[in-house]
């Protein structure tokens, strides 16, 4: 159970490299993009929290001292300091001690969680369906809404049967299924959400998803993240303004903890007990 909500913060932070440099910082309409030496990462742009307003003059400055923005209570920022992270982490060469998936079908969350949401179905004996839980207003959750009853939280509800994210506290501790935006690292609800769902099988997902060891040993047992393909067309697509999401600037990956890969791979996605054992093989 986490203590400290900043440790999963600074546990990311402290992975980045003091020696790695920033290059460039920029800010789209919906996207941010951080260039370092090291490579590219980008993030959606959350808005909002306090207004702290982005620092000049960044590059040549360390990328760490970048990434530590993500604490910022001013979600611009923070989101800056996510891509910061994503620099770092979501690196293919880094993925693969952390369970990355080469045989997925799909790195499509909502593509590849309809079959687990179907097998968790299978396995009840009462007859009642499982509870899904997404944070976030994603779209294709029919897929899902087939084997699962689904619930969505959103800050801003987008229709009618939307729940306010406030509600994880109720809803999060008895699900089955949990499914959530990466930006809730922006908007600093990643921890408390993690905690909230120790039970489920949980997934991260999306383009500003960091996919590194601290998430995965916080309780998600899935991230479904990216990493920029190509740098040149990242950067146009962010200061145009445009979306990353199917401009071919992203490839999009899967990592997966023991558990996670189980759920993909057999019946429903195991209980307390699995999580906490995948858990530990994660730290080990």
């Amino acid at each position: 159970m986490m203590t400290d909500a900043w440790s999963l913060y600074d546990r990311m932070i402290a992975q980045v490299s003091e020696d790695a440099l920033v290059r460039r910082v920029i800010m789209g309409a919906h996207h941010c993009l951080v260039e370092a030496e090291c490579g590219t990462g980008v993030a959606a742009l959350h808005r909002g929290g306090a207004r702290l307003r982005m620092e000049r003059g960044w590059a040549g400055r360390p990328l760490r001292e970048l990434a530590a923005g993500a604490k910022s209570w001013d979600f611009e920022v923070a989101s800056v300091g996510v891509a910061a992270l994503n620099v770092w982490h979501n690196q293919r060469g880094r993925l693969g001690a952390l369970g990355l998936v080469e045989d997925a079908e799909s790195t499509d969350p909502f593509v590849f969680l309809a079959p687990v949401a179907a097998r968790m179905a299978a396995e009840k004996s009462d007859g009642s369906r499982p509870r899904a839980v997404v944070v976030g207003h994603f779209p294709h959750l029919a897929a899902i809404a087939e084997h699962a009853d689904v619930v969505v939280l959103e800050r801003s509800a987008r229709a009618d049967t939307d729940l306010p994210d406030t509600a994880c506290e109720y809803l999060l501790p008895g699900a089955d299924l949990v499914v959530m935006t990466g930006m809730t690292l922006a908007n600093k609800t990643m921890p408390r959400l993690l905690e909230l769902s120790r039970g489920a099988l949980t997934c991260v997902v999306g383009p500003s998803a960091t996919i590194c060891a601290p998430v995965l040993e916080a309780g998600a047992d899935l991230v479904a993240g990216s990493v920029v393909a190509d740098a040149e067309l990242a950067r146009e697509v962010v200061t145009c303004g445009a979306a990353l999401h199917g401009s071919g600037a992203l490839e999009h990956v899967l990592v997966a903890t023991p558990r996670g890969r189980a759920a993909l791979a057999s019946p429903g996605g195991g209980g307390d007990g699995a999580h906490a054992q995948a858990a530990g093989e994660l730290l080990d």
